[in-house]
């Protein structure tokens, strides 16, 4: 196992939900949505799936996984991300 620093931990945390942001930006974009339509199918706010693209909030697992289920694609595709 390898213990992560406090560097690399930090790195992770400014670094992950950028690019889960730029992941559900283009996952909404490839379904043809826009922020409006893909937040009403979450029940979420047009500004909350703004702060989620722009990294502004941190999504939690169940409101990526509601992503998922309204784009109708699996979970795993939206952590399709390069670390």
């Amino acid at each position: 196992m390898i213990e992560l620093s406090e560097k690399q931990i930090n790195e992770l945390k400014i670094s992950i939900p950028i690019k889960i942001g730029e992941r559900v930006r283009y996952l909404r974009k490839s379904k043809g949505l826009t922020q409006t339509q893909l937040a009403q199918l979450i029940g979420k706010d047009r500004q909350y799936l703004y702060k989620i693209e722009k990294a502004v909030v941190t999504p939690n697992v169940v409101t990526i996984s509601e992503i998922a289920i309204a784009l109708e694609i699996p979970l795993k595709d939206v952590f399709d991300i390069k670390l």
